[in-house]
């Protein structure tokens, strides 16, 4: 697995959404589900955050590409959390982990081929001006 951790915070102290991280990867078919999430902002549906946990609890926060990214637009800033996204054989190819409001730990699976383009762009995003570094550690 290639492991990459993106600062939630750049050298700015500007904020990198998780929209920003989301677009280091391409349009897909995966299934992102929201394993955990503590976030402020608006959630899907017009649902209260209340409501919206009681659907992270039962597993039914999950989106399809356009979704998870809708979602994402809705949040002013996500906290903690994680994000699984499997492919049609539910095979995890993607998990996000949301840490504290410090950084964003991104999993690859690099055997996969759809993904290893994802694995550059994360790698590479430390060069863009939203981020000030990103650490890559192969586990």
């Amino acid at each position: 697995m290639i492991v990459e951790t993106i600062p939630m915070w750049t050298d700015q102290q500007t904020l990198v959404h998780l929209r920003d991280v989301l677009e280091l990867f391409p349009a897909n078919n995966w299934r992102w589900k929201l394993d955990d999430c503590d976030g402020v902002g608006r959630f899907p549906a017009g649902v209260t955050w209340a409501e919206f946990q009681v659907a992270v609890e039962a597993g039914a926060a999950v989106f399809d590409w356009v979704g998870i990214q809708q979602f994402a637009d809705g949040l002013d800033q996500m906290i903690d959390g994680r994000i699984v996204a499997t492919d049609a054989n539910d095979t995890v190819v993607v998990t996000i982990d949301v840490l504290d409001s410090t950084e964003y730990k991104i999993v690859i699976d690099p055997v996969r081929s759809d993904t290893a383009a994802s694995a550059s762009a994360v790698a590479l995003f430390e060069l863009s001006p939203a981020a000030s570094a990103s650490n890559t550690t192969t586990a």
